[in-house]
């Protein structure tokens, strides 16, 4: 899991998505983006803001808050990679 793009559902309903550099009890995510629903002209979409933007470094998520994980979408990845990641 070291190195990809990981999308993280929380026990609040909140979505993350992140970069998993390490993964060991914890999570250590980089660049961590929280999803946001948006209304488009083609209906709802989905865009990405900043996770805990004043924060500094790394950010460990800790497994009991976390209810589900999976591997990021393509596209999903991709636009993660273009605003938070080498581009």
């Amino acid at each position: 899991m070291n190195g990809k793009v990981i999308v993280f559902k929380m026990i609040n309903g909140e979505e993350i998505i992140s970069k998993c550099s390490q993964c060991n009890d914890n999570y250590i995510l980089e660049s961590p983006a929280s999803s946001v629903m948006q209304r488009t002209k083609q209906g709802v979409g989905v865009g990405l803001a900043p996770y805990m933007p004043y924060a500094s470094g790394d950010i460990t998520l800790h497994l009991p808050a976390i209810t589900a994980t999976a591997d990021a979408d393509i596209k999903m990845e991709n636009e993660y990679n273009r605003l938070f990641g080498s581009g």
